[in-house]
């Protein structure tokens, strides 16, 4: 498996956090809250009147809400900031939250969602592009941190050259 690993260059590509990394905890931590709330904000619209398509079956309802109090949840944990344990929970649910996002959109777009089919092909909805961008830059921030070439806040790296 190793091996495999090694031949596709994944390591090769990620080991740029070597040469390159960031000591901003807050500013990285900080970016990740607002990028959340912005999630959270597009959905909270969307689920208060602002989808494109009235009215939306009410599984939709649902997934919206859920992905609200999930960004909202994780935004929150990783405010707090105090326990390491709790800030990375933050994070890894912020990247659920953008994950599902991301799914969503992408499958209401090629292969349609059940009581939806205006939805299949319609990639140029601004708001919807937003925030799949939003979710991508929240999932791109994190695998930074995961990679440590950002520093996520309550950790400190004490770096003299």
């Amino acid at each position: 498996m190793s091996t495999v690993v090694r031949w596709t260059g994944v390591p090769q590509l990620i080991s740029f956090y070597r040469y390159i990394a960031f000591n901003v905890p807050r500013v990285t931590t900080a970016v990740g809250i607002a990028v959340l709330l912005g999630i959270a904000a597009i959905r909270l619209y969307w689920l208060v009147g602002g989808f494109p398509v009235s009215p939306y079956p009410a599984y939709l309802g649902g997934y919206f809400g859920l992905l609200v109090a999930m960004a909202i949840l994780a935004a929150a944990s990783m405010v707090v900031g105090s326990a390491p344990g709790l800030v990375r929970f933050g994070w890894v649910l912020g990247s659920v939250v953008s994950v599902a996002s991301i799914a969503m959109y992408v499958t209401s777009r090629t292969v349609g969602l059940p009581g939806l089919p205006q939805l299949v092909r319609w990639w140029d909805y601004p708001i919807g592009s937003f925030a799949m961008v939003l979710a991508g830059l929240f999932v791109a921030l994190h695998g930074s941190v995961i990679t440590g070439m950002n520093v996520a806040y309550p950790q400190r790296r004490d770096w003299h050259d």
